[in-house]
């Protein structure tokens, strides 16, 4: 005979996943966007011609 698996469980449990989970997400983004940038800008601001007629 299998043992029976317990469903349920307590929400105060779920909760503290769900802020672990939630931590984690935040910090990630945090590293992600104050981190260093891999590629540099090359594009330059461009300006037109003054010779161009429309």
């Amino acid at each position: 005979m299998r043992p029976e698996i317990e469903r349920d469980r307590d929400p105060r449990s779920i909760d503290l996943i769900a802020v672990i989970a939630l931590l984690i997400v935040v910090f990630g983004s945090i590293c992600y966007l104050t981190g260093p940038s891999h590629e540099q800008m090359s594009t330059a601001f461009i300006v037109p011609s003054q010779s161009v007629r429309w």
